[in-house]
C-alpha cells in the first residue's frame, strides 16, 4: 500500500471545529456537559461516514467542590484552597493544630516513619507533596488533615485526585480511601501560611473543610471500528473527560483520534488490521475508571486480537516543541523514532519507559505494544506533570489559547506514520531482545536499591534463559509470521506481566506503586532502619513476588520450546529459521 499522506485542509478544519465546541463544556464525567461532548464525538464521526456508538460504563466518582482553610487565630487570614477527588468528604470542617513536614519529599527508612506517625497524629500536616502513598500515610498515622503546597510559582490551583485505586474499586478497596481532608494552596500562599506558622510560639489552630459528591453514573464511552483483513487491531484511545474545559488536556487529543479515524477511513479497503479508537471517560474524577471498565468487559478480546495501545494525552499544546515517547521497551527504537524523525527532520528527545498514569489499564491485557507520544517546552517552569508542561494543566485556564495548531498537526502526522505502519505491515515492530536486555538492566539497577537479602538473581537467570529462544522466535517470526507471531506477542505479553505488573490479570495495582518490577520497588529499604514487623512482611513480599516473575518467566520458556517441538515433530526436522 503506498503512503497516503494526511491533508491539513481536510483535516485540520474538523479538528479545530471539535476543539471550539469542546472549549465551552466543562467535561467532568457524570457531568451534562460530559454527555454533550461524547454525543458530540459520535455525531462528527456519524458525519463523515463512520459507524461510531456510544458505550455505557458505570463508575465510581469523587467530584471535588469546594476547599477551605482558615486560622482561628488569625480571622483576616485568607487563603484559596482546592480539595482533592477522593479526599475524605467533610463539610462541617476539622479543628487541629499545624504541623509542618519540611521532608515530605525525602525518602525515610521505616524508623523514620514511625518517628513521623507520633508527630502527625492528631495534627493537620502542610507538606510540599500530596500524593496518594503520601495520603495514605497519615491516614494510618491518624493525622486529621493534610495542606498540600504546590511547587512551583504559578497562582492558578491545580485539580488532582488522591484515590490510590486504580478503576472501580472492589468491597475490600473501600477501606484505602483517605480518611483526611486534603487541600492544596498556591505557594505564595504555602509560604505565607508557613511564615505565620514559624512566627507564632505556641500551636497554629487550621480549620480545613472539604466538600465533594460521590457518587455512581453511567458515564458514555464513544467507540469506533475501522475494519481490517484479519481481526487483529489497534486500540488508540484519549480520554474525553476533563477538569473544567481542559482544551489542552484532552480536548486535543479527542481530535486528533477523530482525525485518525476519519483519515483511516480512507483506506480501510487496505487495512490489513483494524483500527479500534475508544474515548475514555473517568480518567480524572474515577481514577482511570473507563479505561479499567473496558479492560474488565473486553478482556478475551484484547488479548486475542489487540496488538497495540496507543493512548493521546495532550497533543498540540503550546511552546511544547520537543517531542518525548512513553513506551514499554518492547518496541523497536526505529519504529518510533523513525516516524517523529521523518515529520520534524529529527528524533524525539528521548524514549522513556511507560510510568503510572495515561489510562496504562491493560497490562495484563495481553496487548505487546505500549507507547505514547508526549511533549515538553524548551524550558519548564511548571511542576505540571501534563499539557505539554504548561502552568495551566488541571486549572480553569486550560483554555483554546493554550492550543498550537501547528504542534498539533505535527502530532497528527506522527501518529499517522505510527498506525500506517501498525495497520498495514505483516510483522510488528517488537524487538524482544532489546526489550530482554532494558529488563535485565532494571532488575539490576533494583538489585542496588535492595539489601542482599533481597536476591533477585533467579529472576534473572530466567530472564537470560529467554535470550537464545527469544532470538530464535524473531527469526521464525520474520520468515512465517502468520505462523509464529502469535507466539512472540504472548512472549512479550508476559514480559510485560513482569516488568508492569505485581498482580494477577484481573486486578491492578495501587496507583502509586510504578517503576520496573513494581511488587519489588517496595522492597527499596534499609533493613537496618527497618522494624522487626515490617522486615517479616518484606520477606513475604519478596518471596511472592519472586516466584510470581519466575513462575511467568519460566512457564513463557516453556511455551516456546512446547511450540518449537510441535513445529519440528510435524516437519521432522528442526524449524528451518532457526539457524543460531
Amino acid at each position: 500500500m503506498p503512503w497516503l499522506a494526511p491533508v491539513y485542509q481536510q483535516l485540520m478544519p474538523i479538528v479545530d471545529d471539535l476543539l471550539q465546541q469542546f472549549a465551552h463544556l466543562h467535561r467532568l464525567s457524570g457531568s451534562e456537559d460530559a454527555e454533550r461532548a461524547a454525543a458530540l464525538l459520535v455525531s462528527v464521526l456519524q458525519k463523515y461516514g463512520l459507524n461510531a456508538r456510544l458505550e455505557q460504563c458505570p463508575l465510581l466518582l469523587s467530584d471535588p467542590l469546594e476547599g477551605g482553610l482558615a486560622l482561628a487565630d488569625f480571622p483576616d487570614w485568607h487563603c484559596a484552597a482546592k480539595t482533592r477527588s477522593f479526599s475524605a468528604h467533610c463539610p462541617q470542617g476539622r479543628r487541629a493544630a499545624l504541623f509542618y513536614d519540611p521532608l515530605s519529599t525525602s525518602a525515610r527508612s521505616d524508623h523514620q516513619w514511625q518517628q513521623w506517625a507520633v508527630q502527625v497524629k492528631g495534627k493537620i500536616v502542610i507538606a510540599d507533596q500530596g500524593f496518594e502513598d503520601y495520603v495514605q500515610r497519615l491516614s494510618a498515622a491518624q493525622a486529621v488533615g493534610l495542606i498540600h503546597i504546590w511547587g512551583s510559582a504559578e497562582s492558578a490551583l491545580h485539580e488532582e485526585t488522591v484515590g490510590p485505586i486504580w478503576g472501580t474499586p472492589t468491597p475490600d478497596d473501600r477501606l484505602r480511601y483517605p480518611t483526611l481532608p486534603v487541600v492544596s494552596i498556591n505557594q505564595h500562599d504555602g509560604q505565607c501560611l508557613l511564615e505565620l506558622y514559624r512566627q507564632t510560639s505556641g500551636p497554629l489552630l487550621a480549620d480545613l473543610r472539604t466538600v465533594l459528591q460521590q457518587h455512581v453514573r453511567n458515564c458514555s464511552l464513544p467507540i469506533v471500528d475501522i475494519a481490517g483483513d484479519s481481526d487483529e487491531f489497534v486500540l488508540l484511545s484519549s480520554h474525553y473527560d476533563s477538569w473544567h474545559q481542559g482544551v489542552t488536556d484532552n480536548a486535543t487529543g479527542n481530535a486528533l483520534c477523530v482525525a485518525m479515524a476519519l483519515h483511516f477511513q480512507q483506506q480501510s479497503a487496505t487495512l490489513r488490521r483494524g483500527l479500534r479508537i475508544a474515548w475514555w471517560p473517568g480518567h480524572s474524577n474515577a481514577r482511570y475508571g473507563g479505561s479499567t471498565w473496558y479492560a474488565d468487559n473486553y478482556r478475551q478480546v484484547l488479548g486475542e486480537h489487540c496488538i497495540a495501545h496507543i493512548n493521546v494525552d495532550s497533543p498540540g499544546c503550546r511552546d511544547a516543541v520537543q517531542v518525548v515517547i512513553n513506551a514499554s521497551g518492547a518496541e523497536s527504537t526505529d519504529f518510533l523514532q523513525q516516524a517523529v524523525q521523518a515529520v520534524t527532520g529529527q528524533p524525539p528527545l528521548r524514549i522513556t519507559p511507560l510510568g503510572k498514569g495515561g489510562d496504562q489499564s491493560f497490562w495484563g491485557s495481553g496487548i505487546p505494544l505500549h507507547f505514547a507520544l508526549r511533549e515538553i517546552p524548551l524550558e519548564k517552569t511548571s511542576d505540571s506533570p501534563g499539557s505539554g508542561g504548561g502552568w495551566w494543566w488541571h486549572t480553569r485556564d486550560d483554555s483554546y489559547d493554550k492550543v498550537d495548531l501547528a504542534i498539533l498537526w505535527r502530532d497528527c502526522q506522527i501518529h499517522v506514520h505510527w498506525l500506517d505502519h501498525l495497520l498495514h505491515q505483516p510483522l510488528l515492530p517488537l524487538n524482544v531482545a532489546d526489550y530482554l536486555q532494558k529488563m535485565l538492566l532494571a532488575l539490576n539497577t533494583l538489585q542496588q536499591r535492595l539489601d542482599p537479602c533481597f536476591d533477585l538473581q533467579p529472576i534473572a537467570d530466567r530472564l537470560l534463559a529467554l535470550n537464545q529462544p527469544a532470538q530464535t522466535l524473531t527469526q521464525l517470526t520474520a520468515a512465517q509470521p502468520e505462523r509464529w507471531q502469535t507466539l512472540l506477542i504472548r512472549l512479550v505479553a508476559d514480559l510485560h506481566r513482569v516488568g508492569y505488573s505485581s498482580t494477577d490479570d484481573f486486578h491492578y495495582d495501587l496507583s502509586y506503586h510504578g517503576g520496573a518490577y513494581p511488587g519489588l520497588q517496595q522492597l527499596a529499604a534499609d533493613l537496618r532502619q527497618t522494624s522487626e514487623e515490617t522486615t517479616l512482611m518484606m520477606i513475604t513480599q519478596y518471596r511472592r513476588q519472586r516466584d510470581r516473575a519466575c513462575s511467568l518467566l519460566q512457564n513463557i520458556l516453556a511455551d516456546i520450546q512446547r511450540e518449537m517441538a510441535a513445529a519440528e515433530l510435524d516437519s521432522g526436522c528442526k524449524p528451518s529459521s532457526a539457524t543460531t
